[in-house]
């Protein structure tokens, strides 16, 4: 009897302590926060090379009415051969001879008009999504400074009005209207300088 009271005190004791180190076997594995992988930016084009004007024209996945940019620059005297411009060994100036913009329809298309006011001139295109100049619904979206966007070709940053901004580029050299295939003639829009050469489109 002694023993059976002696082992019901220690049953007894021992519920009380493991009651005060409760394990509970049913909670729910914590969940890992999803990493943000950012919103991709798809932006392709070409531009037509005509004798007064650089016509633009382009399809995205941006939503409608997002603001395209599309500026030139000229090359200068000493980097203004049309082997160095084509094979991108040359630098342009980085002062803006024309600019312009242009905006995303519904089905994903933009077009953007330049003036080729000196046709003899060599100059490099950029075509440009620029989260800064968006309407802020889409800044919400890819971030006032393109924080949101996700890494992709073409991608870099610039200084605006005092911020860094990422955007999302594109570029074509536009040759002179006396260089073969300098007018009436497509040019397709790279990615990024130095990662392939460009060439027209027949």
């Amino acid at each position: 009897m002694r023993h059976f009271r002696l082992v019901c005190i220690l049953f007894i004791t021992s519920v009380l302590f493991l009651s005060g180190c409760r394990v509970d076997w049913n909670a729910e594995p914590e969940l890992k926060s999803k990493q943000n992988t950012g919103k991709v930016v798809k932006l392709d084009g070409k531009v037509n090379l005509k004798s007064t004007e650089l016509i633009i024209e382009g399809t995205s996945n941006l939503p409608k009415d997002t603001v395209i940019y599309a500026s030139i620059k000229e090359y200068g005297d000493l980097s203004s051969k049309y082997g160095t411009i084509i094979r991108w060994q040359a630098e342009a100036s980085a002062e803006v001879a024309a600019e312009g913009t242009g905006t995303v329809d519904k089905d994903g298309n933009y077009s953007i008009t330049l003036p080729r006011n000196d046709p003899s001139k060599r100059y490099l295109l950029e075509v440009m999504f620029n989260p800064k100049l968006q309407p802020k619904k889409f800044q919400e979206i890819y971030g006032i400074t393109g924080e949101n966007l996700a890494i992709v070709m073409g991608m870099t940053k610039i200084s605006y009005n005092g911020d860094t901004v990422t955007v999302i580029t594109r570029v074509a050299p536009i040759v002179s209207i006396t260089d073969p295939n300098g007018n009436d003639i497509a040019w397709g829009l790279e990615e990024t300088m130095f990662q392939t050469k460009p060439k027209p489109i027949k």
